[in-house]
């Protein structure tokens, strides 16, 4: 019997919790739920131009050539954004770290850094080397 009235009270307990604070409990869950248009600045050393990057969104795949340094896209809010090479370049290959989405973004490729760049690059330099 004191175990029934201990059950009771604690689902009582737990369903009066979740009804006080159930609006922080729906913004918690349905946050990443919010679609945004997200402003993405691009900030590069690279010798390829601003033309020669995309972003892609890796949830849904959307993709949007840059014209210029910034480009929009739409997105929710935490999607995982990153840049790539415009499949128009196929011959150059891109590894490029993700972000979370959100309304303002700027997103700095480091081309002198890359390590998969660099060991590329050596690679030519050994194949043709005398």
């Amino acid at each position: 019997m004191k175990n029934v009235f201990l059950i009771t009270f604690l689902l009582l307990i737990s369903n009066l919790t979740t009804y006080w604070y159930s609006a922080e409990i729906k913004f918690i869950l349905t946050e990443n739920t919010k679609s945004i248009i997200s402003e993405i600045q691009l900030e590069t050393n690279c010798e390829l131009m601003n033309e020669a990057f995309i972003v892609v969104d890796l949830a849904s795949q959307k993709s949007v050539s840059f014209n210029s340094s910034k480009v929009y896209i739409q997105t929710f809010k935490g999607n995982p954004l990153q840049i790539q090479i415009n499949p128009k370049f196929s011959y150059v290959t891109s590894d490029f770290e993700s972000h979370a989405a959100e309304k303002k973004m700027v997103i700095e490729v480091d081309c002198n850094v890359s390590n998969k760049l660099k060991n590329t690059l050596d690679s030519l330099k050994n194949t043709f080397k005398n």
